[in-house]
Formats: structure tokens, C-alpha cells, sequence
């Protein structure tokens, strides 16, 4: 593992505007796929920590003798999403040496002048110079509180580096650091709770409002620089407060300890309610050997058993992108985003604002494609909670899109 501390510096004022049409949800395994994680160390100051794959960078001799990445990491400050007007700006290099092709990340943050109490969006390129690709990402800074998720940062006792992911494993030792360093108390809720699946596009069914008031409450004690210890014990999520009044805070989940993927036979089939029908579902469900019945299932879509051991892969491989991409205070998959990404497959063209996702599947403006629109939900727990808006108009196009699983083949992305 590499680490390394870089700090940026501000550019000069320019005009400029965040492209809202992109497609991060098909994974590309010729791109880069970073990862980003925020923490506000004062009023003034943010750090951007960075996370890249070794695997996903092109290292190459450029000096004849060492095998180095050359990557170009350059960012735009703006005061909203759609603001054409930069706060600060800046650009600079990350080499690497890497002579026994070892997989490794490298890690690294980004000191940002971002002050509070304003909001921001932070865009980020990153470029292998080397294969001359890039990829952008748009990353929210909320400081316009000093209770909200970005005012905390967890990391790994073990390795001292951000965790990068908001899910947890039992037994794993942690380590959260609050912004403002002195003794005080942490409360955390905790909830466990069986929520159920996302509701076909077409349903008319309204969801169930959220029931806040925990499952049980206790309280951790900040050390004198602002840090504590902590390690989940039960399955469930955490809910970490400075204010027991409010909702703001950071949580932590533990849907798993495979999470995301989905190995255990009692895992496996509750994702199959969307391609079966309640019948089937059930049978499925109140089998003792549920991984035996999984596998008849697809048999019997399929009629041929390498073609039902493949599309067990690519049907669960869904299932685990699902959650890597759409997780909130629920697993990816079950969530409205990830029902649509499992079921159809990466969109073909995203369109995303501030508060909502535009998903098109086909060409755009083509009478035979179709489009679904998602709006950000207001959510304490995570600001990856998005709900679909629905329409009968949906149903034809979902029947022959489960039909098609159904008869053993992949949707294709």
C-alpha cells in the first residue's frame, strides 16, 4: 500500500460547469474506478482522502529503468452543482514506482480551503497519462453544519488510512476521529431491522415511513483528541451523534460479512423475488437446501447446466454491483436504483443533477427507448437514498424484461 500526503494549491478564477450527462454505473474494467472520502478538519480547511487501484493504472519505463504510473489528479471548487463559477482550483501529478507489479492502492488526500458554513461540489479528474483515459467524479462538501457525516472521518486500526465505505464486519477494529477536538459524548443508535424489497416501477404501492426511534441507544466517550474506538458486535447499523437531538450524524452498517457479495445460501435467494413469481419465490424460501433449489431454478430456465452455472454468476455479479453502487440504510440491490440496475443493467445514458438521477436505456430522443427518473431522499443515515418515480406506463417494458431472465438469458448492459 502506498500513501502519500498531497496538498493543493488555488488556480486563478475561470467559468466553467459540472457535464451532467455520464455513465458511472457500467464498470469498465479499462477505466479507473477512485474512490473518495471527506472530512472537514476545520472551519477553513477539508481533506479529500483518495483511493486508487494499482490494478487499474498503466505503468510503464518512462525512465528506462522503473515501472512508474504517471496519473494527473486535477479538481474544480465550485458553490453548486450547476455553478459555472470556480472557488478554487488545482492540478498536480502522482508517480508511482511499482518494478514487482504488486497490487496495492494508493492513498493520498487533498488539503482544500472550503469555508464554512457554505456547501460546495467538488469535481475531480483523474488521468492515466500513461493510457491517456480519464475518469470525473463530482463529490458533495457539506459544511454547513458541524454534526453532519463529513465532520467525522473512520478509519481502520490496522492501517491508519481511511475506510473509504460505509460498511462494516463484526469484530473489525476502528478507530473515528470528530472534528472538533475535545472530551464529549458520542451517542449511537443502533437498528436492526428487515426492511422490505423495492416495489416493481409500476406499483402503486407507497412505501412505509421510516420509524427513527432506535432499537437501543448508547453513549462512547471522545478522548481529548476528539477521537474513540469502536467495534460493531451486531449485525444491524450504527448511527454515530454529538446531538441527540437531531439527526445528523454518520453511520456505519453491517449487513454482512461477505458484504457485498452475497455467498451464504440464505442470501442467495432473496434477490430472485423480482424475476419470480410469489409461488416460486415461496418454495424457493421454505427449501432446506436452498442452494440445490437456486440451482434447479436456473436449470430449469436454462435447460443446460453450464449455461445455468453462468447466469447464476452474472445474475448475482449484478447483485454485487448493485450494492458497491446504490447501498443506503438498505443493501444496494434492494433499494429502487438497485432493482433497476439488477433487472435491466447499467443504463445507457445518466443524466444527474443535484437532487436526482436520469437513467435512458437505448438512444436518446429514440421513440423505443426508455427512460426513469429518480429523486434524492432526505435521509440521515446516507445521501445515497434515492426513490424512483413510478408509472404504469412501466409495466409492459418490466414484464418483458423479466421475461427475458426468465428464459435464462442476461439483459444485457
Amino acid at each position: 500500500m502506498s500513501v502519500l500526503l498531497l496538498v493543493s494549491s488555488c488556480g486563478s478564477p475561470r467559468k466553467t460547469s459540472i457535464s451532467t450527462k455520464i455513465s458511472p454505473y457500467k464498470h469498465d474494467v479499462n477505466t479507473i474506478h477512485p474512490e473518495f472520502a471527506v472530512f472537514h478538519a476545520s472551519k477553513t480547511l477539508s481533506e479529500i482522502h483518495f483511493k486508487i487501484s494499482s490494478k487499474e493504472l498503466l505503468y510503464t519505463r518512462s525512465d528506462g529503468i522503473n515501472f512508474s504510473s504517471n496519473v494527473l489528479i486535477s479538481y474544480r471548487l465550485l458553490p453548486s452543482y450547476d455553478s459555472k463559477e470556480i472557488r478554487d482550483s488545482s492540478s498536480f501529478r502522482l508517480v508511482d514506482v511499482n518494478n514487482n507489479n504488486a497490487d496495492k492502492y494508493l492513498i493520498g488526500n487533498i488539503n482544500l480551503f472550503a469555508k464554512a458554513p457554505n456547501n460546495y461540489f467538488l469535481n475531480i479528474t483523474i488521468t492515466d497519462l500513461n493510457r491517456n483515459i480519464s475518469v470525473s467524479k463530482v463529490v458533495a462538501i457539506q459544511k454547513d453544519n458541524d454534526l453532519n457525516r463529513q465532520n467525522f472521518i473512520v478509519k481502520s486500526v490496522d492501517t491508519d488510512v481511511p475506510l473509504f465505505r460505509n460498511y462494516i464486519k463484526l469484530g473489525e477494529a476502528l478507530t473515528i476521529t470528530y472534528k472538533i477536538r475535545m472530551p464529549a459524548n458520542i451517542y449511537v443508535r443502533y437498528y436492526n431491522r428487515n426492511f422490505p424489497l423495492s416495489a416493481p416501477p409500476f406499483s402503486d404501492i407507497m412505501p412505509k415511513p421510516f420509524q427513527y426511534k432506535e432499537d437501543s441507544i448508547f453513549i462512547l466517550k471522545l478522548s481529548s483528541d476528539g477521537i474513540i474506538n469502536f467495534t460493531a458486535n451486531k449485525k444491524g447499523f450504527y448511527h454515530f451523534q454529538c446531538d441527540s437531538t437531531s439527526h445528523e450524524g454518520f453511520t456505519l452498517f453491517n449487513f454482512s460479512d461477505t458484504f457485498p457479495e452475497v455467498k451464504k445460501a440464505e442470501e442467495l435467494v432473496p434477490p430472485l423475488r423480482y424475476i419470480t413469481s410469489r409461488f416460486e419465490y415461496d418454495e424457493l424460501n421454505n427449501n432446506p437446501n436452498k442452494k440445490v433449489a437456486i440451482e434447479k431454478f436456473w436449470l430449469n430456465s436454462t435447460s443446460n447446466q453450464e449455461r445455468a452455472r453462468d447466469m447464476i454468476k452474472k445474475y448475482y455479479n449484478r447483485v454485487k454491483e448493485a450494492n458497491q453502487y446504490f447501498s443506503s440504510y438498505i443493501e444496494g440491490w434492494k433499494t429502487d436504483r438497485g432493482m433497476m440496475f439488477l433487472i435491466y443493467g447499467s443504463p445507457t445514458i445518466t443524466y444527474k443533477t443535484e437532487n436526482s438521477e436520469t437513467w435512458i436505456y437505448g438512444e436518446e430522443n429514440n421513440v423505443n427507448s426508455i427512460s426513469y427518473s429518480f429523486i434524492r431522499v432526505n435521509n440521515p443515515f446516507t445521501d445515497n437514498d434515492f426513490t424512483l418515480e413510478r408509472s404504469a406506463f412501466y409495466k409492459q417494458s418490466w414484464d418483458m424484461a423479466v421475461d427475458v431472465w426468465r428464459q435464462g438469458r442476461e439483459l444485457e448492459d
